[in-house]
């Protein structure tokens, strides 16, 4: 029973046997976690290769699989433009009918932005870790109460100039043309030409926090990441050139 990898126990067993584990939302039950509970519970040794299949088959009992993810994927949009007024959707598919870019702005937060939001929009994306990968592109907002105010979504192959300039297209045609728009975002060339381009009359900035950790990685001196910090956050214009001058 303790020899390594215990054929009897197969990953479609292990998987069932763990499939209550994956039922809560965020779960973070990885494949050295399998190794050890099943170690643990039945005395059994097995491979971290049959931990992650198991991990993958319990994941496909309970969720289905990606392939039929991307197949509700269009049922989905519809019932939400449906079931919500002025949600906006899109699907691009490339020329073999895969799947390629995803756009969705639920028209609840549409709304709430023409009335109720500052015009300033943060656009940030982060790398999807999935089986097929991809790019997830953010633009939030701040609410009164300073608190994130979501605003859009959207799914790319890879963030380059065409992902980038097709999700701040989808932007601007979802909000409209909007005279005193600021666009917030890290320093990437992609999104600066986007912006340019899609936003011609918007101001665009860059996130202090990213400058802040770039001064620190190049010049490894507190006191300047702290006089740029001040400066970022000056209220006044004699403030700033206080900062500016020291």
């Amino acid at each position: 029973m303790m020899s390594c990898d215990n054929r009897h126990a197969s990953s479609w067993l292990i998987g069932e046997s763990i499939r209550e584990t994956y039922q809560g939302v965020g779960c973070e039950f990885q494949p050295k976690d399998i190794v050890a509970d099943i170690r643990k519970q039945y005395g059994i040794q097995i491979s971290y290769d049959k931990a992650w299949r198991a991990k993958e088959l319990a994941l496909g009992s309970i969720r289905g699989s990606p392939e039929e993810s991307y197949k509700t994927l269009p049922s989905y949009c519809y019932i939400l433009e449906q079931k919500i007024p002025g949600t906006i959707t899109d699907i691009v598919t490339d020329s073999d009918n895969q799947f390629k870019y995803f756009f969705m702005s639920i028209g609840a937060s549409l709304a709430g932005f023409h009335t109720s939001i500052r015009p300033v929009v943060a656009i940030d994306r982060t790398f999807l870790k999935a089986k097929y990968l991809g790019t997830l592109f953010i633009a939030p907002c701040k609410d009164g109460n300073n608190q994130i105010y979501p605003l859009a979504f959207g799914i790319g192959d890879s963030e380059n100039d065409a992902s980038w300039e097709w999700f701040l297209q989808k932007l601007h045609d979802a909000l409209g043309h909007i005279d005193d728009l600021f666009v917030i975002s890290y320093r990437h060339g992609s999104i600066e030409k986007a912006v340019h381009k899609v936003f011609p009359h918007a101001r665009h900035g860059v996130y202090t926090y990213h400058v802040g950790q770039n001064l620190k990685t190049k010049f490894k001196n507190p006191a300047i990441h702290k006089l740029f910090h001040d400066a970022a956050h000056a209220y006044r214009v004699s403030e700033l050139i206080l900062y500016l001058g020291n």
